[in-house]
């Protein structure tokens, strides 16, 4: 009886660390016709980030610059992002008290990046094709913006970017 309760309480700290209020650990199946490193909603640690080169200025969290991206300095020495490049953000998730970090946003400013065969220079068309395809709802925001969404996974698509977001809720109302 006493190893069965401690299964139990076991089982149910598990789901509370990857389940917090049953928001869930969501997940979006990588694509295969992807250039990324990492992918949305991805555990990683700090390691996996060795080699990669951080951008500053996030509380909260952290962003990293895609493998070979390297920023330039102003005249006040701070950074400035490569024209293309790849930023991953890294912070809790499900929640942001949650212990585990996860990527939970990607923004592609490199024309030469695909995710789902899309690319910067893919049309709203193809873009709205491809994420149907997917069983992602499609909806304009402006006329060159549009935004595939599924469960809580957000594509928005422009001219200048390709945003991946994940939505990470605040139960405790933490205040950055």
């Amino acid at each position: 009886m006493r190893k069965r309760l401690v299964s139990l309480l076991s089982l149910f700290l598990l789901l509370l660390t990857c389940i917090p209020l049953l928001g869930g650990c969501a997940r979006l199946p990588r694509p295969e016709d992807t250039d990324l490193e990492f992918w949305i909603a991805q555990k990683v640690e700090e390691d996996d980030f060795d080699g990669y080169v951080e951008r500053y200025g996030l509380f909260g969290g952290r962003e990293y610059y895609g493998q070979g991206y390297l920023p330039t300095e102003d005249e006040h020495g701070q950074q400035v992002d490569p024209a293309q490049c790849v930023i991953y953000t890294v912070t809790a998730y499900p929640d942001y008290i949650s212990p585990a970090t996860h990527v939970t946003r990607i923004v592609i400013t490199d024309p030469s990046v695909r995710v789902y065969g899309i690319t910067l220079r893919s049309t709203p068309e193809e873009f709205q094709r491809r994420m149907e395809e997917e069983g992602f709802a499609v909806e304009q925001l402006t006329d060159t913006v549009l935004r595939a969404a599924k469960g809580k996974f957000h594509i928005i698509f422009s001219p200048f970017s390709i945003q991946i977001n994940v939505d990470v809720t605040n139960l405790t109302g933490i205040m950055f």
